[in-house]
């Protein structure tokens, strides 16, 4: 099958739950233990260091999951959910409503709770997530008026899991919406991102869905070319052969926006060219 016939994530019949519970917390082990554990450990360390901090946060992933928001309402007690289908957000508010048809993640309430030192408070450690979502959006990439009305303030942290090169089709697409998603962070705000490297689909029941390849350059030089300062990396290997996804690895990085006209004046042009700073403009 060429990838110009393959589906896309924006697609009407994308199913959110089937979607978030093949590839995030009902499917095959191995793929949950790449996909939800090690970035859930990920996150526990993070937002229990202290260098995260703040009272609002904004939440952009695939499916709208609820996983990434158990460590991260331990200190934002205002959460903005964002995701770019309606399937996706209405999936996520059954979930807050506790619906019938809403996606069980007590699996990862619980990995959460006890990686915090208390397994028993796993339901408790739910009710605090829902007590933080202050509001779920839609955004659609491929209107640029559609976040003209959206009622976010500005955040100390955006979240961004697996969503960019699974919503963009192109890589003027991804810094768009790089762009788009941070503009809404405050200046010395933390970006927190995981994505897939090198991916070029994924499936979901029988259907097969493209994706952007991007690698692990491309990323960074967006990153730091959207205006921050990575401060923190890590490369995470796969070792999953399947037919559901084929991703090579997975990155993970904790960036802060810049001041960029005050971080510009303090560094010569020939450490902006050749140093860490190379590329910080927007």
């Amino acid at each position: 099958m060429s990838c110009t016939n393959l589906k896309h994530y924006h697609e009407e019949d994308h199913n959110a739950k089937d979607f978030v519970e093949t590839h995030f917390s009902h499917g095959d082990v191995s793929i949950i233990e790449e996909s939800t554990v090690e970035p859930a450990k990920r996150l526990h360390e993070l937002f229990s260091s202290g260098l995260v901090k703040g009272d609002k946060l904004l939440h952009i992933s695939v499916g709208a999951m609820v996983y990434p928001l158990l460590s991260a309402s331990n200190v934002f007690k205002n959460i903005y959910v964002m995701d770019a289908t309606d399937t996706s957000v209405n999936h996520f508010k059954q979930w807050l409503k506790k619906g019938d048809g809403a996606t069980d993640w007590s699996f990862a309430s619980k990995l959460v709770s006890q990686l915090e030192g208390n397994v028993d408070g796993w339901k408790e450690k739910e009710e605090q997530v829902r007590r933080a979502v202050k509001d779920v959006f839609k955004y659609n990439l491929f209107n640029d008026s559609s976040t003209g009305s959206v009622a976010i303030p500005q955040v100390d942290c955006v979240l961004t899991v697996f969503i960019f090169n699974v919503i963009c089709k192109t890589k003027e697409d991804f810094k768009k919406s790089l762009k788009t998603f941070t503009s809404w962070l405050k200046v010395g705000g933390y970006l927190v991102f995981f994505i897939t490297l090198n991916m070029t689909f994924y499936r979901v029941g029988n259907q097969k869905y493209s994706t952007l390849t991007v690698h692990e350059k491309f990323v960074r030089e967006a990153v730091t070319n959207a205006g921050f300062a990575i401060e923190k990396d890590e490369v995470l290997p796969t070792s999953v052969e399947n037919d559901i996804v084929d991703y090579e690895n997975m990155l993970f990085l904790v960036a802060r926006k810049l001041d960029t006209a005050r971080e510009k004046g303090r560094f010569p042009d020939t450490e902006l060219r050749n140093g860490d700073w190379c590329g910080y403009t927007i």
